[in-house]
């Protein structure tokens, strides 16, 4: 249901019941006043001769049809009058002495009681019970409906200030035309008050039935548009407090589409890379094995060099996915790192202890030097050790058979310095500045799988980086090459 059919329904509903209440006010009061009025006329007739006529003739008070008034206020000059006291108004003597009778509406009949609630006047109606009761409870003055055939009315029995006599109670009764009109006064201002609530509603609306379209009209096209684009915030009220709103939510949702995106995306390049760097150690290991298993088929004993080749390259896979996965954590989690207590000297030695049985396939002397006290610092256990394992990995990949390899860990003050040294063909010094790019490879002596992917040394700096540590590269003494990291220790 749209905005303006809602608030129509909502006027509709909220004026029924305030129209029904005007009219019951309305009523209530119309009501107060005839009894007042009608009360105020029976006290004014009574104390201005009434009293007086009523005592002295009680059997034909006020009139008694076919004979002759009393005199006072209520003579009328000898008059016969109608057995049908509505045809003749009973009114104060002012109205009397006029020429043409008030209307029917305003004709008034009077009669007069004792004390018990019964009239001398035979003519005289039955004391209504209601308003016996009323009087007889304290009350100066009551008031009932008095319904006829065509019409209906209102009598109205007031206590007289004097409480003995003929005359101690009066019963005043009008006629009054059927409740028609005023039931069709009270439904056409109901109509036309709803009439006009709406107007102004539809009206008042307007203005916000549009800026809601145009709002609506604009989270679409931010939505098409992965919601690169905001809506426009104008103005101060519920509209503008829900279009900034909007763009809140939408920057929150932008940046986690981003982020699966990227994580997508890294994933994507993950399998690529793995499917591109593992088929081709994976295809070398199965031609080393089936070597193997002729070998051993034809009874010949195993060859030594094929076994080592094949263990050299199961390392090199296992390596190579250990940093596919390092680099797909990396890039699907820009934002940093987990950061706990890192003890760098059991680092250290499980990484050398890993690359152990490769250095001496291959007879590659491999040491490393820790201080003896513990040596520890903040940051993620699980990348700085693929860090390091792949500096160490590169050293005994490319020294030649025979050559060395050294890890060195050294405590200095407040920081650390981890080394890892070779004796092998080092590395040009116009390569330098190339080695930690992504997916590059040094041709020449340290290019021994040129179809690899280069992801060792640029994990490493990127590890090194986001701990806030450096990684540089040196040739070293024995004119191999040389990768420093520097950092600073933990205070625990």
């Amino acid at each position: 249901m749209k905005l303006r059919a809602r608030l129509a329904i909502a006027v509709l509903a909220a004026a029924v019941p305030v129209v029904i209440g005007l009219g019951v006010v309305r009523a209530r009061v119309e009501w107060s006043t005839a009894e007042d009025g009608l009360a105020e006329f029976a006290r004014d007739k009574m104390v201005l001769g009434g009293r007086e006529a009523c005592e002295n003739a009680p059997e034909v008070f006020p009139f008694r049809p076919g004979s002759r008034g009393p005199s006072g206020p209520f003579a009328r000059g000898g008059a016969r009058l109608p057995r049908d006291p509505l045809a003749v108004p009973q009114v104060p003597p002012r109205a009397l002495l006029e020429d043409s009778p008030p209307p029917a509406e305003l004709r008034n009949e009077l009669w007069a009681y004792g004390p018990d609630f019964v009239s001398r006047n035979r003519e005289a109606p039955e004391f209504p019970s209601e308003l016996r009761a009323a009087l007889e409870d304290g009350a100066e003055q009551a008031s009932i409906d008095w319904m006829l055939p065509n019409r209906s009315g209102i009598a109205v029995a007031v206590r007289m200030p004097w409480t003995d006599g003929p005359c101690a109670v009066v019963l005043v009764r009008r006629a009054v035309v059927g409740p028609q009109g005023a039931v069709r006064d009270l439904v056409i201002g109901s109509a036309a008050l709803c009439l006009v609530l709406m107007g102004a509603v539809f009206l008042a609306a307007g203005p916000i039935v549009e800026r809601v379209r145009r709002l609506t009209s604009q989270v679409r096209d931010s939505a098409a548009a992965k919601y690169a684009t905001q809506v426009e915030v104008g103005g101060d009220d519920e509209v503008t407090e829900l279009a900034a709103a909007f763009n809140t939510a939408a920057s929150e949702v932008k940046l986690n589409l981003d982020g699966l995106e990227a994580r997508e995306s890294a994933l994507r390049r993950f399998v690529e890379n793995t499917t591109h760097d593992v088929m081709l150690p994976l295809t070398v290991l199965q031609g080393h094995l089936t070597v193997l298993r002729r070998r051993v088929e034809a009874g010949a004993s195993e060859d030594r060099q094929v076994v080592l080749d094949a263990l050299q390259e199961a390392h090199y896979m296992a390596s190579l996915i250990q940093n596919l996965s390092a680099a797909s954590r990396l890039e699907s989690d820009p934002r940093g790192i987990e950061s706990h207590e890192v003890d760098l000297t059991a680092l250290v030695e499980r990484a050398v202890a890993r690359h152990a049985p490769i250095a001496r396939a291959r007879e590659i002397a491999l040491e490393h030097a820790v201080p003896p006290a513990p040596t520890r610092a903040k940051g993620d256990v699980t990348l700085l050790e693929q860090a390091v394992s792949n500096l160490i990995h590169n050293a005994v990949r490319y020294v030649e058979p025979g050559g060395h390899v050294a890890v060195v860990l050294d405590s200095k003050g407040q920081g650390f310095s981890l080394r890892v040294l070779d004796d092998g063909p080092g590395i040009p010094p116009e390569l330098k500045s190339r080695v930690f790019e992504r997916a590059f490879r040094a041709d020449g002596a340290r290019s021994r799988h040129p179809g690899g992917m280069g992801l060792g040394l640029s994990i490493a700096k990127d590890v090194c980086e986001r701990h806030g540590f450096t990684l540089e590269l040196r040739t070293s003494e024995a004119g191999g090459a040389e990768f420093e990291i520097r950092g600073t220790k933990s205070s625990a």
